[in-house]
């Protein structure tokens, strides 16, 4: 049931806008923008659902200075919709040229920085410790 109120009803995927923060927001370099796109395209097309293949998938959004991993299910009870759920965000600080990692606080509806795992300069190291997820975090 907890899943079930984490989720987004929706028919069409929504684009996710930038949060303000304390830090003026600067789109991704492009040539980084690329190397996001194709880590996080990779990383969707390998990562096989635990189970109901083709009923669950995963995405990605890139947007500003951030990228958002996105799992979509498979709406039973509404053909043709598609339930969307926030997974984990990776947002790039220009200035110190970074990536950070954050949750999703659905009952908060905001993003959380996630604290036990540092800024890094390597977006695939921060991917890798979403997937492992020790605390549970961004898969359940």
């Amino acid at each position: 049931m907890r899943l079930l109120s984490a989720l987004i009803r929706t028919n069409t995927v929504k684009t996710i806008q930038p949060q303000r923060t304390g830090h003026t927001t600067m789109a991704i370099p492009e040539l980084l923008r690329k190397s996001a796109e194709k880590l996080l395209s990779e990383y969707c097309d390998e990562r096989e659902p635990c189970c109901e293949l083709n009923h669950t998938r995963l995405t990605f959004r890139i947007g500003g200075d951030r990228a958002t991993l996105i799992e979509e299910r498979w709406a039973y009870l509404e053909q043709g919709h598609w339930l969307i759920r926030p997974v984990a965000q990776f947002r790039y600080n220009a200035d110190l040229v970074q990536w950070s990692l954050h949750y999703y606080n659905s009952s908060k509806k905001t993003w959380v920085f996630y604290l036990n795992f540092g800024p890094s300069l390597d977006l695939a190291k921060i991917l890798r410790h979403v997937d492992d997820d020790p605390l549970r975090t961004f898969w359940f």
